[in-house]
Parts: structure tokens; C-alpha cells; sequence
């Protein structure tokens, strides 16, 4: 998982796997989910992230980390 903030635009970007994109859906004009071939989310883009995003809380809990 690659999670990325775009400072210039204001964008977050999460990808949750690196599997390629076949799909795109605008959820809301904010909100946008990126799909694999198996209609599975791999990627979620959150447009004015400043306005949407409670970045001050952001927290990670219980998150299964793998050694590499």
C-alpha cells in the first residue's frame, strides 16, 4: 500500500495494490475509486483533500505490516 500527498493540487492519492487500473468511477466530485479486472478497489484518489480529510487525526491502527 503507497499512500501520497500532492501539496499542488491538494490531492491524496492510496493505492492499495499494485494491480493495473481498468476502471475508473467518479464517486463524487471529490471522490474518485480506481478497479482492477475483478472489479476489486486498487487505488482511491480524494480531490481538495484539505476540505475532506481530517489529516490532524490521522491514525494507523491495527494495520497487518509484513516484514519485506
Amino acid at each position: 500500500m503507497k499512500i501520497q500527498y500532492f501539496s499542488d493540487t491538494d490531492t491524496l492519492a492510496i493505492e492499495l495494490t499494485s494491480k493495473p487500473v481498468v476502471s475508473t468511477d467518479a464517486i463524487s466530485e471529490d471522490l474518485i475509486l480506481d478497479y482492477d479486472k475483478e472489479g476489486k478497489v486498487v487505488a482511491i484518489t480524494i480531490d481538495n483533500c484539505s476540505k475532506n480529510v481530517d489529516a490532524v487525526n490521522l491514525q494507523a491502527l491495527n494495520l497487518p505490516l509484513l516484514s519485506v
